[in-house]
């Protein structure tokens, strides 16, 4: 299983190729009922806390459910 923050439809296409550090940019998948998740890993995580972007932390974990192909 896969857990990850959902965000809004907004959050998603404002942020959507966003660069949060010199080499890493946002990037949100769909799930099966169409919401947008976040997936970061721990340094992720750190490297998020210290930027603009560090709300995004503060969103709860979810679990991600694939789309069916």
């Amino acid at each position: 299983m896969e857990y990850g923050r959902i965000v809004t439809f907004e959050q998603a296409n404002e942020l959507q190729g966003v660069f949060f550090d010199i080499d890493t940019f946002f990037n949100f998948v769909q799930d099966i009922n169409e919401f947008y998740f976040l997936f970061l890993s721990i340094q992720d995580e750190n490297d998020l806390i210290q930027t603009q972007y560090a709300y995004l932390l503060e969103i709860p974990l979810s679990l991600y459910v694939p789309p069916i192909n």
